[in-house]
C-alpha cells in the first residue's frame, strides 16, 4: 500500500489544473467530479445510465452539479483525518488534509457499503 500512495502522491501534486476524480462501477468510468475555482462539478457519464444504476444520493441525474463545497455523498466517503490511524498515514505521506479529491481517492476509494470506487486521473 505504501508504494502506491507514494506514487499517486508523486504523480498528483499539482499546481494547477487540479485533477480529476473519476467514480468507477466494476472498472467503468459512470461519472466524475471536478474541483474548480468556484467549487465543484459532478457529472454523469453515459455509462451510468447503461448500467441502470440509481443516482447517487443527492446528485439528479441528467444534470451538472455545480456546488462551493463538496457534495455530500462524497463528503461522506471522506475519511476522518482525526483518527489515529488516518492521522498516521496523513503524516506519513504528507496528504494534504485539505486536498479532498486526493483523500478521496487514497484513503476514501473503496468502501464495504458501495459499489463504486475512486480513481484520480490528470486533467
Amino acid at each position: 500500500m505504501k508504494k502506491t500512495i507514494q506514487e499517486l502522491l508523486l504523480k498528483y501534486r499539482y499546481q494547477a489544473p487540479p485533477p480529476t476524480l473519476k467514480i468507477l462501477y466494476k472498472g467503468t468510468e459512470v461519472a466524475e467530479l471536478k474541483r474548480e475555482a468556484e467549487g465543484y462539478v459532478f457529472r454523469y457519464l453515459a455509462a451510468f445510465k447503461e448500467h441502470g444504476l440509481e443516482p447517487l444520493p443527492g446528485l439528479r441525474f441528467g444534470e451538472e452539479h455545480r456546488s462551493p463545497v463538496l457534495p455530500l455523498y462524497f463528503k461522506e466517503r471522506l475519511p476522518d483525518v482525526h483518527r489515529a490511524d488516518v492521522r498516521r498515514i496523513v503524516t506519513q505521506f504528507g496528504i494534504p488534509t485539505n486536498d479532498k479529491l486526493l483523500l478521496l481517492a487514497t484513503l476514501g476509494k473503496h468502501t464495504i457499503t458501495d459499489p463504486f470506487e475512486f480513481q484520480l486521473t490528470a486533467a
